[in-house]
């Protein structure tokens, strides 16, 4: 099967992007011929196997544009093309880059970003020329038998408008759909073409029921897809235990945000900190037990003082490659996920494939799905505080959760620094890349 894969954005720098490529990985695995049409900067480069085209549309990062002093258009493509292993379609000499940042479906990306509320009429036509004429040459060049696009949104809303005869599916990220509720006026644009799509995908059940409730589409045409977790990268191969004396290891991987909880977790791990010191004297005396690792780019203003001023038990490594948070998840004894709003977190599977112990709030279907699918879940759940919006809680819900934390890490500390805490191993091998892009492709939709 010929398979054209479609996203607005990095296709390597969030959740949605590695379970695209995971995807388009898999679908290699298993013979497929494929295409790939994504938003990246300049500077970026791709990494999907030897024989799958790349078709990017280029964006403006002032910050590193200003810094690289191109020439043209075709020599950033020449440099992204001499990065890259496998073969990418440059763009002409006079096509130019978008001129503003790649588009985010989060307000706050790991990286420079437009919102989308703050697009302007011209700036979604300047999108949609240069998304559709990049797609039209895909299209032209693959003729594919079906085109998947990531993101119930404006690009996939596009696609089915220009592409009328296509077989198309689309895959909610969860994150597109608090979009729709964020940009009314561009959602009731969106709306009309994703009740057109030949199938939608859900991550669970409970995102299943909000895609029946945002759009006026048949609900036979949704179906639950779930995630899937690369098992090469993410294992317990090579995990080392933790040796008397040694901190306890505590990580969190992410977008460094609000929404994400990280204010939240930097107040329950002080207040952690200064318990224990109440019991053992001051900090400059004694080595704590544990140290927590944050893992993750950093576009939030607000945020970016305290990481230039972290204890010292904190550590901000940025945002960091896939094997290097399979290390990083491989030397963790609790991984914390404190997030208000998630589609399906990938990263709740790679902890516990990895051997961590995950703490995460009680999101909406998550627990259902991985409880479904995963024997022996570790997963210790923390009730949902009060919101305000969809990622927003009240100050009373801040309070609540940051609570919580200080009594879930307080507790777990004290019972694996001295080896108390005894849980079965999750297995996650039911999980597989390979077993979610063979439910797309048997798709009688």
């Amino acid at each position: 099967m010929k398979i054209l894969n479609i996203t607005a954005q990095k296709p390597h720098s969030t959740g949605s992007g590695t379970y695209l490529t995971e995807l388009v990985n898999a679908f290699d695995r298993a013979g497929h011929t494929q295409a790939v049409v994504c938003g990246i900067y300049i500077d970026d480069t791709v990494e999907f196997p030897s024989g799958v085209a790349c078709y990017p549309v280029f964006f403006t990062d002032n910050i590193i544009s200003f810094d690289r002093n191109y020439t043209s258009p075709a020599e950033a493509s020449d440099e992204l093309f001499a990065s890259c292993k496998k073969n990418v379609s440059i763009p002409s000499a006079d096509s130019n880059a978008l001129p503003f940042a790649i588009t985010g479906m989060s307000d706050i990306m790991p990286y420079h970003s437009t919102r989308y509320r703050d697009l302007t009429p011209y700036m979604i036509a300047q999108f949609e020329d240069a998304f559709i004429s990049t797609i039209r040459r895909a299209v032209e060049d693959l003729e594919p038998d079906l085109i998947i696009c990531h993101h119930l949104f404006l690009l996939t809303s596009l696609v089915r408008k220009h592409f009328p005869r296509n077989r198309i599916i689309g895959i909610s990220h969860g994150i597109d759909l608090r979009q729709m509720v964020n940009c009314r006026e561009l959602g009731d644009m969106i709306k009309p073409y994703i009740d057109k799509l030949d199938l939608v995908y859900a991550l669970h059940d409970e995102q299943k029921k909000q895609i029946l409730e945002i759009f006026d589409i048949d609900e036979g045409r949704v179906d639950v897809i779930g995630s899937g977790y690369n098992a090469a990268l993410f294992n317990t191969e090579g995990r080392k235990n933790r040796l008397p004396g040694e901190p306890l290891r505590i990580t969190y991987a992410g977008k460094i945000s609000r929404p994400k909880g990280v204010p939240e977790l930097l107040k329950a791990m002080s207040t952690v900190c200064r318990k224990y010191m109440d019991r053992t004297g001051d900090i400059g005396e004694i080595m704590l037990p544990f140290e927590l690792t944050l893992a993750g780019g950093c576009q939030d203003e607000t945020l970016k003082p305290f990481l230039d001023n972290l204890p010292p038990y904190v550590k901000w490594l940025g945002q960091i490659p896939q094997p290097a948070l399979a290390e990083l998840l491989r030397q963790t004894d609790i991984f914390v996920l404190p997030s208000y709003f998630e589609g399906l977190p990938l990263v709740l599977i790679e902890a516990m494939a990895s051997g961590a112990l995950p703490i995460s709030t009680d999101l909406p279907g998550v627990k259902g799905w991985i409880d479904s699918n995963i024997d022996n879940p570790n997963v210790i759940y923390l009730p949902m505080p009060q919101m305000s919006s969809i990622d927003e809680p009240t100050e009373s819900g801040r309070k609540a959760l940051t609570d919580n934390l200080t009594q879930a890490l307080a507790s777990l500390i004290d019972l694996m620094e001295f080896k108390r805490l005894d849980i079965p191993a999750p297995d996650t091998s039911r999980i597989t890349w390979d077993a979610l892009a063979g439910h797309i492709i048997g798709s009688k939709n």
